[in-house]
C-alpha cells in the first residue's frame, strides 16, 4: 500500500525557509556594513561575496529536496524557453539602444578580468536561485501569485545597495529610481519567481545569466534614457511570465480546447513588440512623437482634437514657416515661425499662431523648441480631450 504523503510546509520546513531568508538578510547587512569597507570592496566583491553565497547554496543543498511543481518531462522545455527569453530581453535592450545610443561597458574586458567576472556573477547567481527555489516550492504546492509577488519582493530588496539610495533627494529622484531600478528588478525577480517553480533554480539561472552576462561581457552597451529601462525592464519580463504560463498550461495539456482561441507564442511577442513601441511613441522615446491639441490658434490647418505628429529638432534649427513645439510654463504650445531675432541674447524667435490677430509677445529661446510639426491627423485626440474635461481640466491649459 503507497501512503500518500501530505503537502509541505511542515513545522521543520517552515523552520528552514526562516533560516534561509534570515541568512539572506544577514548577507545583505553584511554587505552592507563598514567590515565589508574594511576588507576593500575588490576582496569583499570578489572573493567574500561569492563564498557566502555558495555557502548558502551548500547549505541548501544539504536540505530536504523540494520538489518543483513542473512536469519532469517538460523541464528541458522550460530550460529552452528560459533561454529565449533571455535573448528575447537582449534583442529589445539592443534595439533600444539603436535609439537612443550605445555606450562603452564600465567593466573591464581583459581576459583575466571576465574569468573573475563570470565567477563572481556565477557564485551569487547560483546562490540566489537555490535560495528563492528553496522558499518558492517549500511554501506553496500551486501557483500563488500572491507568495510570488512577495518572494520577488524580498529578492528585489536584497539586490538593491543601500549605496544606490544616497543620491536622492527628491520626489522626481524617487520616481526616476523606482522606474530605473526597482520596477525593473522587482519584474526580473518575479518572472525568475515563477521558473523557479516550475523548473527549479536552473531555468532561473539559465535566463539570469544571459540577462546579466551580457550586461558583464559586452563591451559596447546601450545607452538608454531611464524612461526606456524602465519600459523594457518591466514590459519584456511581464509578458515573458505571460507567455510561459501558456506555454506550460498548453504542453502540459492542461488547457481545454475551447480555452485556446489561437493563443500562441508567436501572438504573445507580436503583442509584446507592439505594446512595448507604442508605448515608446506615445512618451517621446523616438525622434517622432505625438501630441494632442486642444485649441484653434492654428487653424484652419490644426483643429482641436487633431493629433499632430513633432519631430525633434535642434532649436536653432527652426525656420522661418516651420510650426514649431516649445514648452512655456509647462504648457505645449504649437505656433508658426514668423520671424528669426538675433542679437546679445543670441537667436530668438517670433511666434504666431495662424489663427490668432497678433504675434505671440514673448519670444522663442532655443532651448525652449521641442520639434516642429510634421504631420497632422484630423480628430484623433479627441478622446484624450474628453477625459481632460473629466478631470476638470481647463483646455486652454492643455497645448496651444
Amino acid at each position: 500500500m503507497i501512503r500518500r504523503e501530505k503537502f509541505l510546509p511542515t513545522r521543520s520546513s517552515k523552520a528552514r525557509c526562516i533560516f534561509v531568508i534570515g541568512l539572506m538578510i544577514c548577507l545583505y547587512l553584511f554587505e552592507s556594513s563598514s567590515i565589508a569597507s574594511l576588507l576593500g570592496r575588490r576582496i569583499f566583491n570578489y572573493i567574500v561575496k561569492p563564498m557566502l553565497w555558495l555557502g548558502l547554496a551548500y547549505i541548501i543543498w544539504l536540505f530536504p529536496k523540494a520538489r518543483t511543481k513542473g512536469q519532469l518531462k517538460l523541464k528541458n522545455l522550460l530550460n529552452w524557453w528560459a533561454f529565449n527569453f533571455g535573448v528575447i530581453y537582449i534583442i529589445v535592450f539592443v534595439l533600444a539602444g539603436v535609439v537612443d545610443g550605445f555606450g562603452k561597458s564600465p567593466y573591464s574586458h581583459a581576459p583575466l578580468d571576465i574569468m573573475i567576472n563570470i565567477l563572481f556573477v556565477g557564485a551569487i547567481l547560483v546562490g540566489r536561485e537555490m535560495a528563492r527555489s528553496y522558499l518558492v516550492n517549500n511554501l506553496t504546492e500551486d501557483e500563488n501569485f500572491i507568495l510570488f509577488v512577495m518572494v520577488a519582493l524580498f529578492m528585489t530588496g536584497i539586490s538593491m545597495s543601500f549605496h544606490k539610495f544616497n543620491n536622492i533627494k527628491d520626489y522626481v529622484e524617487i520616481t526616476k529610481f523606482v522606474a530605473q531600478y526597482v520596477a525593473p528588478e522587482f519584474a526580473q525577480n518575479l518572472l525568475a519567481t515563477y521558473l523557479v517553480f516550475l523548473g527549479g533554480p536552473l531555468s532561473a539561472i539559465i535566463y539570469l545569466s544571459i540577462v546579466q552576462g551580457f550586461q558583464w561581457l559586452s563591451p559596447i552597451l546601450p545607452d538608454l534614457q531611464w524612461i526606456t529601462t524602465a519600459l523594457i525592464g518591466v514590459l519584456v519580463p511581464v509578458f515573458c511570465l505571460m507567455a510561459i504560463q501558456g506555454i506550460y498550461v498548453d504542453a502540459a495539456k492542461e488547457r481545454k480546447e475551447r480555452d485556446k482561441k489561437g493563443d500562441s507564442v508567436i501572438s504573445w511577442m507580436i503583442t509584446s513588440i507592439l505594446s512595448i513601441t507604442m508605448i515608446w511613441f506615445a512618451v517621446g522615446v523616438f525622434p517622432t512623437y505625438p501630441s494632442v491639441i486642444a485649441t484653434g490658434s492654428m487653424e484652419p490647418m490644426i483643429k482641436p482634437g487633431d493629433v499632430i505628429l513633432v519631430k525633434k529638432i535642434n532649436g536653432d534649427a527652426a525656420k522661418i514657416g516651420d510650426v514649431i513645439q516649445f514648452k512655456r510654463e509647462g504648457i505645449l504650445i504649437s505656433h508658426r515661425v514668423i520671424d528669426i531675432k538675433k542679437g546679445d541674447q543670441g537667436t530668438r524667435y517670433r511666434t504666431k499662431g495662424d489663427n490668432n490677430s497678433a504675434a505671440d509677445t514673448v519670444l522663442v529661446n532655443p532651448e525652449e523648441i521641442k520639434g516642429k510639426v510634421i504631420y497632422v491627423v484630423p480628430n484623433l485626440g479627441w478622446p484624450t480631450l474628453l477625459i481632460k474635461s473629466k478631470e476638470n481640466i481647463p483646455l486652454e491649459e492643455i497645448q496651444f
